[in-house]
Order: C-alpha cells, then structure tokens, then sequence
C-alpha cells in the first residue's frame, strides 16, 4: 500500500491537487510517491507539504491552483526561501509554461501526469498532456481583489495603521470608507488579524499575509495601473532626473538596484505620471510596447520614508513584488535579498 493513504487527509482543494499530482506522476512513470507531511514549519516559513519520490528523495512542494504567467514568480520565489529542492504542484502546466519552468530549472508535477524534475541520477521530463475537463474557476476573496489590495498594501507598509481608525486606513489606501470593513472581515476570516482584548488588532502569518499580496498583485492590481512602456536611449537617465520633484518614484530593477547594489537594472520601473509630459521631454521617451521604461499609475496614498537621499523609491514591499512578477532569475535573486533585509523582519 502507498504510504500516502496512511496519511489522514486535509480536505483543501489544494491537498486534492497534491495527491491527484502525485498519482499521475505514479501512473505516468511508475515510480512511486510518498506524502511525508502536510503544512510542514520550515526554515524559510511554511511549506505546503514535503513529499519523498522513488529512491527516497524529499522535495519541499508548493501547491497552487493555477500556474500563470502572473504567479509563476511567486511560485519560484516561495520555492526558493527553502534553500532545498523543491517542486510546484498545481493542476495544469500548458507545454510553453513546462518549457518556462525547464529554464528556471524548476521542478513541477500536475494532475495530468506533466513532470519534470531533474536531481542527482533522477530525470523525469513530460509536457503536452491536457486536462480531461476544464479546471474550475478559482474564487477570489474579496481583499485580494484591486481595492482591497490597496488597503492591505497600506497595512503591511505601515504596520501601526493595524489600530488605527477605518477613515485613517481608508485615507492611506485612497479607498473608500466602506473598503476597509469588508477587508477586515476577509482578513481574520483568512487568519491573517486577530481580534483581541489587550491589545486590539494584531498581525497574524504576515509573512503568508505578503505572499498572499505579492502573488495578488501582479495578478489583479498592477494591470489595472495602466502599465505602458517606452524606450529610452540612455538606460541611466534615472540616475540624474529630479524624480522628487516631479512626483515620481522608482520602483522595481532601478529601487533594487539603489537597496542592495546588487542588480544592474534592464528595466526601469516608474510609479506617477502626474509630471510625465516634463521627463518625457528631458528624457527622450518614445513609446515601445517592449521598451526599457516602464510608467505605472502611483496607487498608494501615504508617506513613504526616503531609504536612499538621492532617489525616492517605492516601499520596499512594492520593488520585491515588481521583481517577483518578472519570474526572471537575476530578479529573484535580489527580490530574496530585499525580502530578507526590509520585510521579514520582526
């Protein structure tokens, strides 16, 4: 008998995907599958599950609904906090994202029987399986919608705002009055605030609270920023615009460059558009769908504390999520360094 059926069972969708993965990959290869924990406290935070392949090799496992272009930066950089082997578990990997995923060197199984996991003496690699039937449709808590992601980026930047009154809340986040009571309700049913008699309001998993919105964000909020792209000749004209003074802020390649001296930036990423006209005309822009100058909508409504005098640059929350949603390695790298430096601290 598999090890897996003595193993109670976590009724989650998630844990449904797990084990319909791993019974695929047994089906697909004939090797067998062990299940060695579920919801496993690590080094690094919680992993979903830790599974053991033929041969007595243990993976750390992330589980994820759906696998998209949106989310598969988080993915890789919840994989990578481990510092183990680990593999993404999810329902459907399309053969260009199978292929993506070969890049990164990321190991990943479905419920389809689609794998690849490369290891000392162990290589699987299978794409091109379909889905019997469509996959149901994810649904969306209301706080990790585009408003309520407004309210919750305001409360991860600023912790103190966790008591402070709605109408505060409501006025760092720009969002109605009304936003704020419904993501409170969503929160502490997600387990994410608690409710208590000394101390009011308190933070609960902030760590999986900044995942949970980092993974949201790319998905729901940035394209709802009006993202638009131009070129630029001179990749370092950042470096001598008075962005301050044109309401303007660096986020992203650049805001990770200024942290951690870590990055030369490809890309540099612009929050507030408010004075565009004026950089466009110091810097030369002219619209490119792929160019190296990417201009978002500022979307937050509070002071941000100057981590650099030269350059304003967006809360460092917002530079890690940017990098995430890029899924390109060199930006997970540094998105680790800012995570570990500016967001998991106490």
């Amino acid at each position: 008998m598999n090890k897996r059926a003595r193993i109670n069972p976590v009724r989650t969708p998630e844990a449904t995907i797990l084990r319909n993965a791993l019974e695929a990959f047994e089906a697909v290869t004939a090797l067998a599958t062990t299940i060695v924990k579920v919801r496993a406290e690590l080094p690094g935070g919680e992993a979903d599950a830790v599974i053991e392949l033929a041969g007595g090799k243990q993976l750390i496992a992330a589980v994820k609904r759906t696998l998209t272009p949106a989310n598969l930066g988080q993915a890789v950089a919840q994989l990578k906090r481990f510092r183990k082997p680990g593999i993404l578990v999810t329902e459907h990997v399309t053969p260009p994202m199978a292929e993506r995923l070969k890049e990164l060197d990321v190991a990943f199984i479905d419920t389809v029987g689609n794998a690849y996991v490369r290891l000392p003496n162990f290589f699987v690699y299978v794409t091109g399986g379909k889905p019997r039937a469509p996959a149901e449709r994810e649904k969306r808590v209301r706080a990790l919608r585009p408003t309520g992601l407004k309210v919750i980026f305001a409360l991860l930047c600023r912790p103190d705002l966790i008591n402070a009154p709605y109408r505060d809340i409501a006025a760092a986040a720009g969002v109605a009055l009304g936003t704020v009571n419904w993501v409170f309700f969503d929160l502490r049913r997600l387990g994410y605030v608690r409710e208590t008699k000394a101390r009011g309001r308190i933070y609960e998993n902030r760590p999986g609270l900044t995942d949970q919105w980092v993974e949201a964000y790319a998905r729901e909020l940035r394209p709802k920023l009006k993202p638009r792209r131009y070129r630029v000749a001179n990749g370092d004209w950042w470096k001598t615009e008075d962005l301050a003074t044109l309401e303007m802020w660096l986020g992203g390649e650049p805001a990770a460059a200024v942290m951690t001296k870590h990055l030369r930036p490809e890309i540099v990423t612009i929050y507030g558009d408010t004075h565009f006209a004026t950089l466009a005309k110091a810097a030369h822009t002219v619209k490119d769908e792929h160019g190296n100058l990417e201009v978002l909508d500022k979307f937050w409504n509070f002071e941000v504390p100057r981590l650099d005098k030269r350059y304003p640059i967006v809360p460092p929350l917002l530079t890690y999520a940017d990098l995430i949603a890029t899924a390109d390695a060199r930006n997970l790298e540094t998105a680790q360094i800012i995570r570990e430096r500016f967001l998991d601290k106490p």
